[in-house]
């Protein structure tokens, strides 16, 4: 798999001001390739860390906690905070939660994570630079169809 697609480095966590959990941290080329152009004069020297919280409209908190980055200051919507769709969870190639939905409802099964593995062998994933957590969106396309099919067999 390509690097985006690679365990993040591992840097301690710093504290989300809002909701008092540790966030994530997510390279810097994230946060400027996905924050509004009218906001980047904001953005501090600080490293930045993913709230990944679904109750809490922060996204980015600086390393110092005084700078944070709300959902409404983004260019994407952040699949893990959103409850209406589209709901994102690929954002290189575009696949939301009902696309997973519709093609189990409909087919009994989806391919959505081999199209994906295979375009991201083909070099064509960008996690870096259009995932909010700056990571690969296959851990959370795997829980979606877990999700959708043991709701399918209910």
């Amino acid at each position: 798999m390509q690097e985006c697609c690679g365990l993040p480095q591992e840097r301690p966590g710093v504290v989300c001001p809002k909701n008092e959990k540790v966030c994530k941290p997510v390279g810097r080329i994230t946060v400027e390739a996905l924050i509004r152009p009218d906001r980047r004069h904001s953005l501090t020297l600080l490293p930045y860390y993913f709230c990944d919280s679904p109750s809490c409209d922060v996204v980015y908190v600086s390393a110092s906690t005084e700078h944070v980055i709300t959902k409404d200051q983004l260019q994407v919507r952040v699949g893990t905070k959103e409850n209406k769709d589209p709901i994102p969870l690929c954002y290189c190639f575009d696949f939301d939660k009902k696309a997973i939905w519709d093609d189990i409802r409909f087919k009994g099964r989806t391919d959505i994570p081999q199209i994906i593995t295979q375009r991201i062998k083909a070099g064509e994933c960008r996690c870096q630079v259009t995932n909010p957590s700056g990571n690969c969106c296959l851990g959370d396309i795997y829980r979606a169809v877990k999700e959708y099919s043991s709701v399918r067999r209910l």
